[in-house]
């Protein structure tokens, strides 16, 4: 009887040595898995920022609001500077009328 529970519980000790660290490297893998899943979302978040990036800067460039004011007909005012004291740099071509000025150019 002794030699039978002893045999039992080597049994049951043997099983819970084995089984837990396989019970623990399916979780890691799991765990590994979802990172990197997580790291390749994050990569294509990335990529989308930068394009944005990219787009936003292409679209709101200096060049760029030039040649929108060149097909919109705004003329590029002159700015012109006092020894002491600045001058308002956006001249209306006509005092008469009131002009729309944005970023140095008006129509």
């Amino acid at each position: 009887m002794r030699r039978k529970t002893i045999f039992i519980f080597l049994y049951f000790g043997i099983f819970f040595i084995v089984s837990i660290p396989l019970i623990l490297n399916i979780k890691i893998n799991e765990v590994s898995n979802s990172i990197t899943d997580l790291n390749s979302q994050i990569l294509i978040l990335e990529r989308e920022k930068a394009f944005l990036n990219i787009k936003h800067s292409e679209t709101f460039s200096i060049s760029n609001i030039e040649k929108l004011s060149k097909l919109n007909s705004y003329i590029r005012l002159s700015i012109s500077q006092k020894i002491n004291e600045l001058e308002v740099p956006y001249k209306f071509n006509e005092i008469d009328t009131d002009k729309i000025s944005i970023l140095g150019f008006s129509k």
